[in-house]
């Protein structure tokens, strides 16, 4: 439009449905309409494509338009076991041995006090299997029933539950900084195409094509594993594909500059900080189509690259064109733990309680066998006992 203001012309529009696809060398849309010579310039500018160069021609570049999946990076437990996070694995092998260096101090004075008659029956009675519960105890934080007579004992048990509790302490301090924060799992497009993620495809004329064409392997296994078998489920408009990215574990494809117009409209301040792009593969630029061999071609070129020196094309895209929205709230607010996020805690419950139902089970069948013990009996109760 303002090319016309400039070169003092006036257009006779005419609208049209698509941009043109190729259809065995006849196109149709806006393609179709220069390739038969019925209009000399396609006022709104679309992609640069090598099957449109064969019939039409273009005449200057205007924006360039940035496609990305946009999502949110997962919490870290939707990609790992928060439980086993804290600690590196040195120092779980120092907890570990302080805890098995505990037990088996604590059995070796237990066999001390029995050897030699010392009156303490209360650690005399601690075996090594009790030594051990002891410190799993110490672990979870549940103590001991047992408090010993002799000094060195109490030492012992003293200084090993003030241990348990520093490294408690710092365990849980650290389970909740790794609750609060997003992992960094999806850097790449393989990582995408690996996750338990959803992904959706912004709904436009080009959405099938580029991902078709693209040479990238992880591209095409991208959409092979994750957008093709959805079908057409998986074409959605920007501002339902925008609405589960905010709350869903979903990954979006779409124009940036459409996308970020919807986020910056719906989206809290601290949903927008938590965003991550991935781009999957680089659109064409996009430029004005002309008639092919038009004579206006070269006074619309000089003309239009013009208006892109002194500014008038960046204001334009300035006003048309939404920018990424800036984050102001990093790290604010709080964070809802579900039952995803202690999910391993939850299964460890149930594997407990489900072999303890087992070893209930057991006990009570070899306590129904017969008074006089069978050899089978003789031999369940001989290794039970050990």
């Amino acid at each position: 439009m303002l090319l016309a203001e400039d070169l003092n012309f006036r257009y006779n529009m005419k609208q049209v449905d698509v941009y043109g696809v190729n259809k065995q060398g006849r196109f149709d849309g806006l393609a179709g309409e220069l390739q038969r010579g019925e209009v000399e310039v396609g006022v709104a500018s679309m992609f640069m494509r090598t099957d449109r160069l064969l019939v039409l021609h273009y005449c200057s570049e205007t924006v360039e338009l940035k496609g990305a999946f946009i999502f949110h990076q997962p919490s870290q437990s939707a990609v790992s076991n928060v439980f086993v996070l804290p600690f590196s694995r040195g120092v779980w092998l120092a907890a570990g041995s302080s805890c098995c260096g505990a037990a088996l101090l604590l059995a070796v004075l237990a066999s001390v006090v029995r050897r030699l008659d010392l009156p303490d029956h209360r650690v005399a009675r601690l075996h090594l299997a009790e030594s051990f519960t002891f410190a799993i105890g110490t672990i979870c934080q549940q103590g001991s029933e047992v408090t010993p007579q002799l000094m060195s004992a109490r030492v012992l048990m003293l200084f090993t539950l003030l241990s348990c509790v520093f490294a408690f302490t710092a365990y849980s301090a650290k389970i909740v900084s790794i609750l609060q924060s997003p992992s960094s799992a999806m850097q790449t497009i393989d990582d995408l195409a690996q996750s338990p993620m959803q992904l959706g495809v912004q709904d436009t004329t080009y959405k099938k094509v580029y991902f078709a064409e693209s040479k990238e392997p992880a591209t095409r296994r991208l959409f092979q594993r994750k957008i093709q078998p959805q079908g057409e489920r998986a074409y959605l408009s920007v501002v339902e594909g925008i609405e589960r990215v905010r709350t869903q574990l979903f990954a979006y494809q779409v124009e940036q500059s459409s996308g970020y117009d919807v986020i910056s409209r719906t989206y809290t301040e601290s949903e927008k900080c938590g965003l991550k792009e991935i781009q999957a593969f680089k659109l064409p630029m996009v430029a004005v189509p002309i008639r092919r061999h038009s004579g206006y071609r070269d006074l619309f070129a000089v003309r239009l690259r013009w208006q892109r020196e002194v500014g008038l094309m960046g204001r334009a895209r300035h006003t048309w064109l939404a920018a990424q929205p800036q984050c102001r709230q990093a790290g604010g607010g709080f964070v809802s733990i579900g039952i995803s996020d202690v999910l391993p805690a939850v299964l460890v419950l149930l594997t407990g309680a489900a072999l303890s139902a087992v070893l209930l089970l057991l006990e009570i069948a070899v306590h129904a066998l017969p008074s006089h013990p069978p050899p089978l009996r003789q031999w369940c109760t001989k290794n039970y006992e050990k």
